[in-house]
């Protein structure tokens, strides 16, 4: 049996934690640049509404990434409508809805048929696909910066690149200390982000004091493609990224068809199964506020842009698996890191 077909998500399943570790050893000698440094590999479970995936958690240069088994007979796309929702997800919210100006006169929205046919018009066609092992970058980060580490804003302490961080030090906190008047300093709040173009890009944790910390540059689509490959990474074409958000699941989103945040007793969970990792140790925006950019040129996932419809299953949309954009991406637009994403990863290619 070849190395490929050992690394088939059927047959790596079967394989005990003894032959993972040998593989993977193969894995890391023959297709991970030498000049990386390799640590805290880590073989553990991951599982999202009843798929599980046991694999390796591992770090490249102190940015963590898993490792993702192929597939040689993915089904990717929708064309199903609505199947597997409920009325929870399909009939209005409030007593008003609002339709998307692009959307009015196309759609029927308090008809369950037609909101199929919208689902089945906004999401990529049904297909089987070959999908290649990889390993993936855990978290996506935005255009153009490297992560630094995590700034607490209250004790003003920081942990991570403690050298490269000593460079902006003083810039960042300027910015979140400004010296303000009295009348200031009653509506001045923290800012959600911050960009100084060409040096540092910031954006605070949500909910709570800290602030992720990157270096920056500006870069173009086609830059920042170049500047991955040179260390030897990709982008995830289509195909790729929507495999590795639902795992080639029958269902329009990878945590299961439950919408319902607001609801009293059961709106908390679903949105803690939205935003944690996923069956293959992955994280996803979930804030429909930011792109992800992909191999494909000019293909972009997730959206910028909230729905505000009052449907939820119009409102989430741009969070299911196979959701297709719209919006096609300029090569040479500079890509702003509050609204563009990207995620590396290596491709196991025989």
């Amino acid at each position: 049996m070849n190395l490929l077909d050992q690394l088939d998500w059927s047959y790596w399943k079967r394989l005990t934690p003894k032959e993972k570790r040998t593989l993977l050893s193969q894995l890391l000698l023959h297709f991970v640049n030498p000049l990386m440094k390799i640590s805290d590999i880590e073989l553990k479970d991951f599982e999202l509404y009843g798929i599980k995936c046991q694999t390796f958690q591992l770090t490249f240069d102190e940015e963590e990434f898993v490792f993702i088994p192929g597939n040689k007979d993915a089904i990717l796309g929708w064309n199903l409508g609505t199947k597997g929702l409920s009325l929870l997800e399909t009939a209005p919210n409030s007593q008003e809805i609002t339709i998307p100006e692009e959307l009015r006169g196309q759609y029927n929205f308090f008809d369950v048929d037609s909101l199929g046919e919208l689902i089945n018009d906004k999401t990529t066609n049904l297909r089987k696909v070959q999908i290649p092992p990889m390993f993936v970058q855990r978290h996506a980060l935005p255009a153009g910066t490297s992560y630094l580490g995590v700034y607490d804003a209250v004790t003003g302490s920081f942990e991570g690149e403690a050298d490269q961080f000593s460079a902006f030090e003083q810039e960042i906190k300027d910015v979140l200390f400004p010296t303000l008047t009295a009348e200031e300093s009653m509506v001045w709040s923290f800012p959600k982000n911050v960009l100084k173009e060409d040096r540092w890009y910031i954006e605070m944790v949500p909910n709570s004091d800290y602030y992720h910390v990157f270096s920056h540059k500006n870069h173009t689509y086609s830059s920042l493609r170049k500047k991955i490959r040179k260390k030897n990474f990709d982008l995830l074409t289509e195909d790729q990224w929507e495999y590795v958000n639902g795992a080639g699941s029958r269902r329009l989103f990878r945590w299961g068809n439950d919408l319902n945040i607001n609801d009293p007793y059961r709106g908390k969970n679903v949105r803690k199964m939205m935003e944690q990792a996923n069956m293959f140790g992955l994280f996803f925006d979930t804030s429909m506020e930011r792109f992800e950019i992909t191999e494909d040129p000019g293909v972009l996932k997730l959206r910028n842009k909230k729905n505000q419809v009052g449907i939820p299953i119009v409102d989430f949309l741009p969070l299911a698996t196979y959701f297709a954009n719209d919006t096609m991406l300029l090569h040479e637009k500079v890509l702003a890191p509050s609204e563009y994403l990207y995620r590396k990863a290596i491709l196991i290619k025989v």
